[in-house]
């Protein structure tokens, strides 16, 4: 008996929401906006990525006939990596426009990724931020917001809410409807977003662990709108007059969507700061010249090098060895300037880590805190996965020089004054980078809690919205 009438119930609202033009103009343009966005990102992403295998081709080729040529004089010269971004990128770009997407490898440096979609942009360039991703997590809430503030305190306000009581209907009974067809609102939205998002998928080059990826994201942002849906209807019957639940409804849009966002970031620099970029390549290179101890000279390292060098080959002079010492000086050399890198970035990385989590703490004001990185995660765009690229970037580039350097220790020991000149290309031949990105499962065991953290939002609003219900069916006997 009870499911029927809350299905009666919810029938209802449908009809009114259908009935409201205005409402259902800006919900039209909504999904227009998410299909149109979702399409032209696959677009765009298939474009760039074309870009990006044309450049990384056209490096790779340069690097194959550049000759005969000094080994380390090629490690200084150096190769180029353009960094593949996942096909979801084009629902969810998250961090990938302050993240740079090329990188130079050479000996002696790990260096950052250049060439940031921000830099150099205009005031425009703002609004290609308006991402799926971004509608469903900003502009949706406010639809369902506008939606849904005067489900009961308009109808409070104008006697019909006496009468729908009094005609037998209980008030957890038409929460229950009402909350069933704003929350089969928020689930319309999301699923239109992943039916355009899945048919954009293919026109990206997406594989089959996207969509079980996509799937995972529009989950998140399920209970993210559900979320709304039921505060606003909390609101709504929380407090009889319509105006007072706009108004405390927008202010928690405002705060949740536009403000916390804005401050957690900050707040986190402040409470577990980094290095910065020049502060960061100086506590490298002071290492680099005074050893990681701070009392061991670059000169007082190569001398014990060279001795113990001369030693094992059983020499006096360095000119006796059997091989080059200067490819060997290299070869360390580039050993402990990499050791220092790592640690230096484990460290930069764990302060990064410690944001994030405090940025976590937000959720507790904010559940966009909770989706944004359960999303970006997903999505492969979040600093995760940037850091994953680097990482398996430095291993190549590690691998190359070192590769480079082995030439030179063996080089042969006649053929004349000039510099040692090799095939680099022959030498390196073997080297290859393949980037393996986080896979799905990873990325939800890492993020599971952001999913916690949502579901238990939802609970709250429900807890919230029929907790409010049934204290307006006491107000109204």
């Amino acid at each position: 008996m009870g499911r029927p009438l809350a299905a009666t119930v919810a029938g209802q609202q449908w009809r009114l929401l259908m009935r409201d033009r205005r409402l259902f103009l800006l919900g039209f343009a909504l999904l227009l906006l998410l299909c149109t966005a979702g399409l032209t990102g696959a677009a765009l992403h298939a474009g760039r990525e074309a870009e990006r295998r044309d450049a990384q081709s056209n490096e790779a080729q340069i690097w194959a006939q550049q000759g005969a040529a000094n080994p380390h004089g090629a490690a200084h010269f150096g190769r180029y990596l353009f960094k593949p971004t996942s096909p979801l990128a084009a629902f969810d770009p998250g961090l990938l426009p302050q993240l740079g997407t090329s990188l130079k490898l050479e000996a002696h440096a790990n260096n950052p990724a250049r060439h940031r979609a921000i830099d150099g942009g205009t005031a425009l360039d703002r609004f290609g931020d308006l991402s799926p991703a971004t509608m469903l997590q900003v502009l949706a809430p406010l639809l369902i917001i506008l939606s849904g503030f005067a489900a009961f305190a308009g109808e409070h306000a104008r006697g019909l809410l006496r009468q729908e009581l009094a005609a037998g209907t209980g008030p957890t009974m038409l929460m229950a409807g009402r909350l069933a067809a704003f929350g089969g609102l928020a689930v319309g939205l999301v699923a239109v977003a992943a039916l355009a998002s899945a048919a954009a998928l293919p026109l990206a080059g997406a594989a089959a662990s996207d969509f079980a990826a996509l799937l995972w994201i529009m989950a998140g942002h399920a209970l993210y709108l559900f979320t709304f849906a039921a505060l606003t209807l909390g609101a709504s019957a929380a407090f009889t007059s319509a105006r007072t639940a706009l108004v405390l409804l927008l202010a928690f849009w405002a705060m949740a969507t536009l403000f916390v966002p804005r401050i957690a970031p900050s707040i986190a620099e402040s409470l577990a700061p980094t290095l910065s970029g020049p502060a960061f390549e100086a506590a490298v290179t002071k290492q680099m010249r005074e050893g990681p101890s701070g009392h061991d000279p670059q000169d007082a390292r190569l001398q014990r090098l060279r001795e113990e060098t001369m030693r094992r080959y059983g020499v006096s002079k360095i000119e006796d060895l059997p091989i080059d010492f200067n490819g060997v000086a290299l070869f360390h050399g580039e050993a402990l300037s990499t050791s220092l890198y790592r640690r230096h970035f484990a460290t930069l990385y764990e302060g990064y880590d410690r944001q994030a989590e405090i940025q976590r703490g937000f959720a507790l004001l904010s559940p966009l805190q909770a989706i944004r990185p359960w999303s970006r995660a997903l999505a492969g765009s979040d600093q995760h996965a940037h850091r994953r690229f680097l990482e398996q970037a430095e291993l190549f580039r590690y691998e190359l020089v070192q590769r480079l350097n082995g030439a030179i220790i063996v080089r042969p020991r006649t053929g004349g004054a000039g510099p040692f000149l090799a095939d680099v290309a022959a030498i390196t031949r073997d080297a290859r980078f393949t980037p393996e990105p986080p896979s799905t499962r990873e990325a939800v065991s890492r993020h599971g809690v952001d999913l916690a953290i949502l579901a238990a939002w939802a609970a709250i609003g429900t807890l919230f919205a029929f907790a409010a219900g049934n204290r307006l069916g006491r107000s109204n006997a």
